[in-house]
């Protein structure tokens, strides 16, 4: 996988862990049928509490492998998208990870997330404690970015 920001990332580290997590099909029809109604803030306030389910999910992840380290030290998650990471190496996660016939979850042309409540990431292990506090946008290289925070 190309991407100077996983590399980075990266660095060090003698493993990987991948994992993929979905809040399944349902949080979209839930949100389609707001829409569909017209109820618009109640779409918004779905769409908004879903992403924030599917963040601490991926959070508790994190802190389950970090449990389950013994003696490795873990990297912050890193998702296709992140920096120069592409969001083509969605389907080359799913793939690996068989997420279409474990969980549902599906990439679709357009190399979306299906359902689009889901995330596939990429966590490095290494031996050794090496100092990795940047995350989120200040670990990303791209200043020009809509939505950089800070």
């Amino acid at each position: 996988m190309e991407s100077a920001a996983l590399r980075k990332n990266l660095t060090g580290c003698e493993e990987a862990a991948l994992f993929a997590a979905t809040l399944g099909v349902e949080v979209d029809r839930l949100m389609a049928r707001c829409s569909a109604l017209g109820q618009v803030s109640q779409a918004a306030i779905c769409q908004a509490a879903a992403a924030a389910l599917i963040e601490t999910y991926c959070d508790q992840v994190n802190d389950a492998l970090r449990r389950e380290a013994d003696g490795w030290y873990l990297r912050p998650r890193f998702s296709p998208g992140y920096g120069d990471f592409s969001i083509q190496h969605q389907r080359e996660l799913a793939r690996t990870l068989r997420t279409a016939e474990t969980i549902g979850l599906t990439v679709s042309e357009s190399l979306m997330l299906l359902p689009t409540k889901s995330v596939t990431a990429v966590v490095g292990r290494s031996r050794t404690a090496t100092p990795c506090h940047r995350q989120g946008c200040e670990a990303c290289d791209k200043t020009d970015c809509p939505f950089r925070r800070g």
